[in-house]
């Protein structure tokens, strides 16, 4: 399979050198937006054509699929021009940076046939997957509550400056904490989907859209609820999960100098119903690093099969709270939510 890479910022290097260690995979092209960035590409990957404009990506014939991984406010108009162009997609979250855009994506991809999905790679974790294995296995029964907070450095600020530009980035929310409100569903996946969520957040100086912190609570229509917070003006990187159920609880955190690291220390531990003490679930391996690389390794399989591990259809809810969360904040109010 040959996979035209649209964006060679940093996280589009990584996606490139994770290619480059799966044998199936051959990184066919590189768009790159800026001289900097196509002097970068062209170092690094000699003998790999570098397109200056989408169009020429496109119409590459060599080119099966399009990973796109460019500032937040392209990735729509991207999927939908490589859909058009009959390309398969993967595209970074958010998948697009209103909920029309989101719409028009699900449409096109539905309609298409071609294999279009969103990077939310923690679908493949070894550490945040296994925690939706245990709770459909029934190890803490049903769950009724959960808190996932996150505690990090601050964000880079991206080529041309792009993650602290509101029109471009859309907002922190959509940047980064769409991920864990997209794992939290998938936890509670047997409620249904949340009928409210409310929102504070520490404004950032940088804008419109930015916080250096931020928290949302998402509550279930059987009382059950999940709280999200983050905190982008700390330092390192650790992430942390509680969640309990009517039958058992489970505690599970991952902590690192930064969120790329290839050295993470982690523990997932679980307290089953009539157990005397929680044992220590064992994790091979876990960090962003790891579940990237397997993310694309999976396409070998995944694409000819059009089974996409999170479907633009399927990552419509999680985008979507994210920007109810923005209003919530603007509104100073809960915000009610219905779903067709």
């Amino acid at each position: 399979m040959r996979i035209g890479l649209a964006g060679y910022g940093a996280w589009g290097r990584m996606h490139a050198g994770a290619m480059r260690r799966i044998p199936e995979i051959t990184l066919g092209a590189i768009l790159c937006n800026g001289d900097e960035s196509a002097r970068a590409a062209a170092a690094d990957h000699p003998g790999v054509p570098i397109h200056r404009s989408l169009d020429a990506l496109l119409h590459d014939p060599a080119i099966d699929l399009v990973d796109i991984v460019a500032p937040n406010h392209l990735h729509a108009a991207m999927t939908l021009a490589a859909i058009d162009a009959g390309k398969h997609v993967l595209v970074e979250k958010p998948m697009a940076t209103t909920l029309d855009d989101a719409d028009r994506v699900v449409a096109a991809a539905e309609r298409s046939g071609l294999y279009v999905a969103v990077g939310l790679e923690l679908h493949v974790s070894r550490q945040w997957a296994k925690v939706r294995d245990l709770i459909a296995d029934g190890a803490i029964g049903t769950v009724r509550y959960a808190n996932l907070t996150l505690f990090r450095r601050p964000f880079r600020p991206g080529s041309g400056n792009w993650r602290r530009t509101s029109d471009q980035v859309g907002s922190w929310i959509l940047e980064e904490p769409i991920h864990y409100v997209d794992l939290l569903l998938w936890y509670f996946r047997e409620r249904g989907l949340p009928v409210e969520i409310a929102a504070d957040a520490v404004p950032s100086p940088l804008g419109r859209g930015m916080h250096d912190a931020f928290t949302c609570r998402l509550r279930f229509a059987d009382g059950a609820y999940a709280v999200f917070s983050q905190c982008v003006a700390g330092f390192e990187h650790t992430l942390a999960l509680e969640i309990a159920g009517d039958r058992g609880a489970l505690r599970t955190w991952w902590a690192g100098a930064m969120d790329r690291t290839t050295t993470p220390s982690f523990e997932l531990k679980l307290h089953r119903a009539g157990a005397a003490e929680a044992e220590t679930i064992a994790i091979e391996s876990s960090g962003e690093v790891f579940e990237l690389e397997e993310q694309l390794r999976r396409l070998v399989a995944d694409v000819p099969a059009r089974r996409p591990l999170v479907s633009p259809r399927a990552a419509l809810p999680s985008l979507r709270i994210c920007l109810e969360a923005e209003r919530a904040l603007a509104e100073r109010r809960a915000i009610p939510l219905a779903w067709s």
